[in-house]
């Protein structure tokens, strides 16, 4: 088994703050979504040297038709209007320097690369280490640090241009992705499902199980809201009872993460337990998931996750449980002591929650 990893160095200049210094500005920083962050994670790769075992894939930046297979065309047009001026505005929360909305085509172009050479068989899997993120960017907005959608164009792409049918897109991002529910609202050829914090969404509390798409997508949205505190245990559960199940069911050709690191302990976005090794073993699950229903067609694309001590050992724990190696890195991260407490015992009030979702995972249809 290869693995392999999309970087690039224009990602960590990226601007999410919308500073007006063009062309020349200081390194972005100072807010959460910092590049910092991902810099370290990446440098963690590199430091404990997996990412000498991995496969580089080098992405460039997506071109207008793969962006209209997803986003509307007075959205695009609205988005190069704004590159124009100092400081962009894509919608609530998302924000870029003028000249930034080629990083954006880039991240959305790394997402892209992975799904590429997935499926033409050049590496097994593959993680995607982009920026900036794209799951709460909906057809006609962005938002939440998100311009482009990036697993979204990723899975749009695979269909148009690989003859793939059926994409799953799983999003453990803490916060709820909404762009992908938005997106194939009425898709019955993508299969949604959203693990995030409960009662942590972007606007209109679009969250909770009852929004399973419509039409002839109607059941293949699929939300499962956690209560505050959940830790690992929480977390492989709601994995095998609905995301598993579900997935079976759907028999989909190609499997996309959208990989928040969020939900990590120390995160300061979220309120969520889980340590590395919880990250590692949702990762290997999906991972042999995928062996299972599409040939082991899977591939993460980085999210959330801004913390910047403990983010980059929960993104290397994703990239050992992609890979199948293990560092065996020590990290004080597993510690954290509300993940002891906060498993099963939380999860048992939202129990009801987890076997709606659980009912309506076994009654997705190939």
């Amino acid at each position: 088994m290869n693995t392999g990893i999309v970087l690039q160095e224009d990602y960590f200049w990226y601007d999410s703050l919308g500073q007006p210094f063009p062309p020349f500005k200081a390194e972005p920083g100072a807010n959460y979504d910092s590049p910092e962050v991902k810099k370290r994670f990446y440098n963690l790769l590199r430091q404990c040297k997996i990412v000498d075992s991995l496969e580089n894939l080098f992405p460039s930046e997506i071109n207008d038709e793969d962006i209209l297979r997803v986003h509307s065309a007075r959205y695009l047009e609205m988005l190069k209007q704004e590159n124009e001026k100092k400081s962009a505005y894509a919608g609530p929360g998302a924000v870029f320097a003028g000249g930034d909305f080629s990083i954006a085509r880039l991240s959305s172009g790394g997402t892209v690369e992975a799904v590429k050479n997935v499926l033409e068989n050049r590496v097994s899997n593959a993680f995607a280490l982009v920026r900036p993120p794209g799951h709460h960017a909906e057809t006609d907005r962005g938002a939440g640090f998100c311009v482009l959608n990036n697993v979204a164009i990723a899975a749009r792409y695979a269909q148009a241009v690989s003859g793939i049918d059926k994409v799953a897109i799983i999003d453990w991002d803490v916060h709820h992705g909404n762009g992908a529910q938005e997106i194939f609202w009425e898709d019955a050829s993508v299969l949604t499902i959203s693990l995030h914090q409960d009662y942590y969404f972007l606007e209109e509390n679009v969250g909770t199980s009852e929004y399973s798409g419509e039409g002839k997508g109607s059941g293949y949205n699929i939300n499962v809201p956690l209560p505050p505190g959940s830790g690992n245990g929480v977390y492989s559960a709601a994995i095998e009872q609905v995301v598993e199940p579900a997935v079976r069911n759907f028999e989909p050709d190609l499997i996309i993460v959208a990989s928040g690191l969020d939900a990590g302990c120390y995160d300061p976005l979220g309120r969520m337990a889980l340590t590395p090794s919880g990250f590692k073993s949702m990762t290997e699950k999906v991972r042999q998931l995928a062996e299972e229903v599409c040939n082991g067609r899977l591939v993460l694309s980085q999210e959330g996750g801004y913390d910047a001590a403990s983010t980059p050992y929960m993104g290397l724990a994703v990239v050992e449980g992609l890979s199948g190696m293990d560092m065996q890195i020590s990290t004080p991260f597993e510690l954290f002591g509300t993940t002891m407490r906060y498993t099963n015992d939380v999860f048992e009030h939202h129990q009801a929650v987890l076997n709606e979702a659980a009912k309506k995972a076994k009654k997705i249809k190939a």
